[in-house]
């Protein structure tokens, strides 16, 4: 996630972790990352504990997905269905 973070290309919109800590943090640096370069008090990230929740957004063009590879397949066919980049 932090390789897009800088490019211009791409914005991130939101992340999706089920670990509490992990969201939080991700959701904290794209945040502080985009505050930073807009010069304001950007919190416009959203954080999800489903991916299924996130896939569901129109507004969502491609994933990234950093799973197990266990719940890899599971994920990508999910998001490619719901008409994602991957």
């Amino acid at each position: 996630m932090s390789g897009f973070l800088d490019r211009k290309d791409t914005q991130t919109l939101a992340i999706c972790d089920v670990d509490t800590t992990r969201r939080e943090h991700a959701q904290k640096m794209v945040d502080d990352k985009y505050a930073k370069q807009t010069a304001s008090n950007y919190k416009g990230c959203a954080a999800y504990k489903d991916f299924r929740e996130l896939i569901a957004r129109k507004d969502i063009d491609a994933v990234v997905i950093a799973t197990p590879d266990h719940w890899h397949a599971l994920v990508a066919t999910a998001t490619a269905r719901a008409g994602k980049d991957i």
